[in-house]
């Protein structure tokens, strides 16, 4: 079994993909934030409500979906692809 380590050629892949990662991350708080304050403002949700609802199986799958196609660009970005 061989083992993966990073090669100092492999340095600035990680740190453009974390970089872009954590840029994602951040546009999408952003919006999520905005969008939550928005909908409690015209009262068509409640406060805290998105923290306890539950995904039926159609969103979780599609959740499951997104966030595989997410770790499959990170980790294509880190492989140079």
């Amino acid at each position: 079994m061989s083992e993966t380590k990073l090669k100092p050629e492999d340095l600035d892949r990680l740190a453009e993909a974390v970089i872009a990662l954590t840029e994602e991350v951040w546009v999408l708080r952003d919006r999520q934030k905005v969008l939550e304050a928005v909908l409690e403002k015209n009262g068509l949700l409640a406060e805290g409500q998105t923290d306890l609802h539950q995904a039926d199986e159609a969103l979780s799958a599609d959740l499951a979906s997104e966030r595989q196609a997410l770790i499959d660009r990170v980790l294509g970005a880190l492989k140079g692809d």
